[in-house]
């Protein structure tokens, strides 16, 4: 049986959803889930674990914190605790029907085959599989998360333009380098799983940053 791993974000489902519908519905509700919690912040269960994980000198005020998460998400920078925090306000989106993911007609097909099928994204792993819980099939909410076999994050696997992360995810997932194939949007996480011996495919799809140098690789446009 096949056995694959998927990115997701300009891969499987739009890089509009991230840019468009995510990021901005996380920017409008953080303030809220701030204003639960007291500051300067100190050792608690719930959310003031998670928002423990940021610099101490932008958790003293909600102004400074909120002023650094906005940052952070301005620039798309992969931090594990801003990953974790988004996750947790996406929850709100996802259950009240205010999120529902895209994703692609052709993704969908791939995941429910035959193949093994991974996901690993710079997203924290309770993100995705709220995203792969309420995906929009013709206006339908569908659950495909008994198609996947597991997920990976940058808290578990490490960061996503790294051998070292590929290296972690084959040992996780117990087969040969050889046997898995990783697909994504981004050139740099290609190579890093081809340098760590898997093969690696470039998906391009609307809306995803042209290649550097598009003949350097095996490129698909759907599955």
């Amino acid at each position: 049986m096949p056995t694959v791993i998927l990115d997701i974000e300009g891969t499987v489902c739009p890089i509009s959803f991230v840019k468009e519908v995510l990021f901005p519905y996380f920017v409008k509700k953080a303030p809220e889930y701030l204003d639960t919690v007291d500051f300067p912040i100190k050792p608690a269960e719930g959310l003031s674990t998670t928002l423990l994980g940021f610099p101490e000198e932008v958790t003293q005020s909600k102004e400074a914190l909120l002023a650094h998460i906005n940052d952070l998400v301005s620039r798309d920078i992969k931090d594990v605790n801003l990953k974790a925090f988004q996750g947790t306000v996406w929850k709100e989106g996802y259950q009240n029907g205010e999120i529902k993911a895209p994703v692609y007609p052709d993704a969908i097909d791939l995941i429910k085959s035959d193949n093994k099928v991974y996901i690993y994204s710079s997203g924290s792993i309770p993100a995705q599989v709220l995203l792969f819980k309420h995906v929009d099939v013709d206006g339908e909410l569908k659950d495909l998360t008994s198609y996947i076999s597991g997920y990976f994050d940058i808290s578990t696997a490490g960061y996503k333009q790294e051998k070292a992360s590929y290296e972690k995810i084959t040992k996780e997932i117990g087969q040969q380098a050889s046997e898995l194939t990783f697909y994504s949007d981004v050139a740099g996480e290609v190579d890093a799983a081809i340098e760590a011996g898997l093969k690696a495919v470039v998906v391009v799809r609307p809306g995803n940053a042209p290649l550097a140098a598009p003949e350097k690789y095996n490129i698909i446009h759907s599955f």
